[in-house]
């Protein structure tokens, strides 16, 4: 009886073992790690499903549900529900990405898992809007009309309303506000300020970019409102734009 006994315990293990083997005990972390070059612009890097790790990725900038990595003179879109919240302030070493390549609409990262020394954070699975990227060769800006921002607009309302409606195009230093409404986007001229209204995240993230590393705006707007004569000379504001699209590098980034 006692070696019959042995003999079944031996056999559930040996069960058991095949079983965890298979799939039915934790599964074993078979992400690949990788460089953002390497999976990128060298030779493909096997891996099942295209999941790779990015190890302690350059994170240029965040916006609710997308972001950008950096590696030189690469810069790759990485997508995921509440990224911003999830991997903001995670960044300055020992952060590795668990990642999925996408190829549609365009190559990116969504991110499944944010690793750092003290814990793992998932991401919720669910649909992430992501921008339309376009080379800014083959974009036509033409039917936006350059439009000087230096001008002396403030103390100009006529001038004001004749951009109302209008497809303009700007080139100017952008900053990053916060008032009693939350934070928003400011494009800068030398004698008036436009505040830019709710962005998308693909705009959003490439703005904040541009805003954090202090690069100047360049984008299609149309303007929205004008503000009053006394707002106007409280705030500096003059009216609101919405962003159509933004150019970062060779790339036009708009939706």
């Amino acid at each position: 009886m006692t070696k019959r006994a042995f003999g079944s315990l031996a056999a559930i293990a040996a069960v058991l073992s095949i079983v965890a083997a298979c799939g039915g005990g934790q599964k074993s972390d078979t992400y690949p790690r990788v460089s953002l070059r390497a999976v990128t612009r060298g030779k493909p890097v096997a891996s099942v499903g295209f999941r790779y790790k990015l190890v302690n990725p350059s994170v240029d900038a965040l916006y609710r549900n997308l972001g950008l990595v950096r590696e030189g003179n690469i810069v790759e879109f990485i997508a995921g529900r509440n990224l911003e919240e999830k991997l903001g302030g995670t960044s300055g070493g020992g952060v590795e990405l668990a990642v999925v390549k996408e190829f549609s609409p365009f190559v990116y990262f969504r991110v499944e898992r944010v690793y750092t020394a003290s814990d793992t954070t998932y991401l919720t699975p669910g649909t992430v809007f992501l921008p339309k990227v376009v080379d800014a060769a083959a974009f036509n800006m033409s039917p936006y009309e350059r439009i000087d921002v230096d001008e002396g607009y403030s103390n100009r309302t006529d001038a004001l309303r004749a951009l109302e409606n209008r497809k303009a195009r700007f080139s100017c230093p952008i900053t990053e506000e916060r008032d009693d409404g939350g934070p928003h986007f400011v494009l800068h001229g030398r004698n008036a300020k436009f505040r830019v209204a709710a962005v998308s995240d693909g705009i959003g993230v490439v703005l904040r970019l541009l805003a954090d590393k202090g690069y100047l705006f360049e984008g299609g707007v149309v303007m929205t409102g004008t503000e009053d004569p006394e707002t106007r000379s409280n705030s500096g504001i003059v009216g609101t734009v919405e962003v159509d699209w933004v150019r970062y590098g060779r790339r036009i980034v708009s939706g």
